[in-house]
């Protein structure tokens, strides 16, 4: 780049694994500055932020080892994806596509102090210091789309909780389960302690704001009911909360001297657990765009211009996939075409990797 600068405003694990990915890259510490500076490994943070739980498929889990050593995990080698009421189910299996695993379950908190970690060790520059050069580029990643946004709401919201599953088989405390319903789907994922998943049950508003007020064996039954058998009794254990769900997506990811990605750039449903991994891979090819400028001494501008046709067809598949995951299980029209759809699935493999291979790595 003509100016060897990249301004990062950001404090999360998108806004963190940019700056470690341009480190990888060759680009110097003293030449990215941090906006907010890291925070130090064990900084504080509020309790229900630490505790989230973060999907982290498996080629954002490569992508991460690069930069960091990563925290503890629930692995997930099976998804199972299941309609209420009908037979129709699929399974996606890491054996079939000959990976290690499908993805990770990892504490918010934890992976952000992984990356605080592997921050501290370099100097990067004092954002705004007196006399520094303009930054060539400010890489957006502060976690909100703004106005530009094209906003799609869902007319679900979701409420988060965690179950203790003691009786479940061994071999499932390595299973995710995905199950639709006509209000929403149901995402049960598992947590890095043995016998705990965490759930994600989207629905009606009034519905989820009902069910967060319920005692926890209220709403361990209705999860119960709603879920079923697979991991035998379910017993909701800690807090539980509930959020608005819609999908936010900017119209415009770059402008002049200016890129957005991760939350930035666009927020999704969270079927499919797909947030955070497309925003980590816009932090990755982004990385690689800008550094392969800066050893050209390229414009920046030039940079982003790639990065932007690079990440088109990923960025635009993502969004439509979740979205349409997020509405057509609800459509009462499309009902009698779901459970022969999800067997045809679980029987024909060349239907069923494609979509696993974009949930674990996106377009490439």
């Amino acid at each position: 780049m003509t100016a060897d600068t990249v301004h990062i405003v950001g404090a999360g694990p998108v806004a963190l694994a940019c700056a470690l990915f341009l480190v990888r890259r060759g680009v110097p510490p003293g030449a990215i500055a941090l906006d907010p500076p890291p925070g130090a490994p064990g900084t504080p943070m509020p309790d229900a932020l630490a505790a989230r739980t973060l999907a982290v498929s498996h080629g954002s889990r490569q992508l991460l080892e690069r930069i960091a050593t990563l925290p503890p995990a629930g692995t997930i080698v099976r998804v199972e994806v299941s309609l209420r009421g009908h037979a129709g189910r699929t399974r996606i299996v890491a054996d079939d596509l000959q990976v290690p695993a499908l993805g990770h379950v990892m504490r918010y908190g934890a992976l952000l102090d992984a990356l605080r970690t592997a921050a501290s060790r370099h100097a990067w520059a004092p954002p705004g210091a007196e006399g520094a050069a303009p930054a060539s580029v400010t890489v957006h990643a502060e976690g909100d789309a703004g106005d530009d946004a094209d906003v799609r709401e869902f007319d679900q919201w979701a409420l988060l909780c965690e179950v203790q599953a003691p009786r479940a088989e061994p071999e499932r405390s390595r299973w995710a389960f995905e199950r639709f319903t006509p209000e929403g789907p149901l995402a049960l994922l598992p947590l890095p302690q043995a016998g705990r998943w965490a759930v994600v049950w989207c629905g009606e508003a009034e519905r989820c704001r009902d069910r967060a007020g319920q005692s926890a064996a209220a709403l361990s039954a209705a999860l119960q009911e709603r879920f079923g058998d697979a991991l035998g009794p379910l017993a909701v254990d800690g807090p539980t909360s509930v959020a608005p769900l819609a999908r936010r997506a900017r119209r415009r990811v770059v402008a002049p001297g200016e890129a957005w990605i991760g939350n930035a750039a666009q927020s999704l449903h969270p079927v499919a657990g797909q947030g955070l991994n497309l925003g980590l891979r816009d932090a990755f090819e982004l990385a690689d765009a800008l550094a392969a400028a800066h050893r050209a001494r390229r414009p920046a501008a030039d940079a982003l211009a790639d990065w932007r046709r690079g990440r088109r067809a990923d960025r635009g598949a993502t969004i439509a996939l979740t979205d349409l995951m997020a509405a057509s299980f609800t459509w009462p029209l499309a009902r009698p075409l779901q459970s022969p759809l999800l067997a045809a699935l679980d029987l024909m493999a060349p239907l069923r990797r494609p979509l696993a291979a974009q949930l674990m790595f996106g377009i490439r």
